[in-house]
């Protein structure tokens, strides 16, 4: 019989959304692993968002040499991810910005957050944003009360912010992509999502808030070992 040729490795590299951190997905990296996916967390800096771009391009740039990369962008960082991310071979946006070509994504806040955003969060006079103690029900509605009481504790300020310029050539519209929509997300808007999700490539829904990491990790787990072996098999 001749010699099967194997898969190259690969990675799923996991980039949290806003006031967030690396934490969030432990437990998306702990169901990557035991299906045998290499998942890897990265830590945006959150002081601004140029620094935020420079961290997704030196992990994708960094990643991308050892096989192929999906790139998970979640919430805020999808917009971080369509400007970082050019060279991955695929992209999953999990409740996330999915920003067009031209669109400013200062301009499009408005409808895009839903309610539970407005008190979750709160402006300092140093440019600081500040997570409020709503942001455990906008985040985490339903999540267990002890996973919800510890993530809320790591949450943390930020001073990145989207971008009023538009990007020119955002990566989802050159990189194979999928929208994962979160059903009864409180922060961002899910008409919203859908809108979006109707432009990638592929689309799927969970039945959750907007912390699917937390709340229905194995299903997303599970999502992201399809997404990741599909790439895979794309590169053989």
């Amino acid at each position: 019989m001749p010699a099967t040729t194997p898969h190259p490795p690969g990675a799923v590299l996991l980039v949290h959304g806003a006031h967030h951190g690396a934490w969030c997905w432990r437990r998306v990296s702990d169901g990557l692993a035991s299906r045998g996916v290499r998942g890897e967390a990265l830590e945006l800096p959150l002081t601004s968002y140029a620094d935020d771009v420079a961290a997704v391009r030196s992990a994708v740039d960094r990643l991308r040499r050892s096989g192929p990369l999906v790139v998970v962008a979640h919430s805020y960082s999808g917009v971080v991810v369509a400007d970082a991310a050019h060279g991955a071979s695929r992209l999953v946006f999990v409740a996330a910005r999915l920003p067009l070509p031209g669109e400013s994504q200062t301009a499009l806040t408005p409808s895009w957050h839903g309610e539970g955003m407005r008190e979750a969060v709160t402006v300092g006079d140093d440019g600081w944003v500040h997570p409020t103690p709503a942001a455990r029900d906008a985040f985490y509605h339903d999540c267990p009360d002890e996973v919800a009481t510890d993530a809320v504790s790591r949450l943390r300020p930020m001073r990145s912010a989207v971008p009023a310029e538009p990007l020119a050539e955002p990566a989802w519209i050159t990189t194979p992509t999928a929208y994962v929509v979160c059903r009864r997300d409180r922060v961002v808007r899910v008409d919203r999502q859908r809108e979006r999700a109707a432009r990638a490539g592929e689309q799927y829904e969970l039945d959750c808030g907007h912390s699917p990491f937390l709340a229905v990790p194995d299903e997303l787990a599970t999502l992201l070992t399809a997404q990741e072996r599909r790439t895979r098999a794309a590169t053989t």
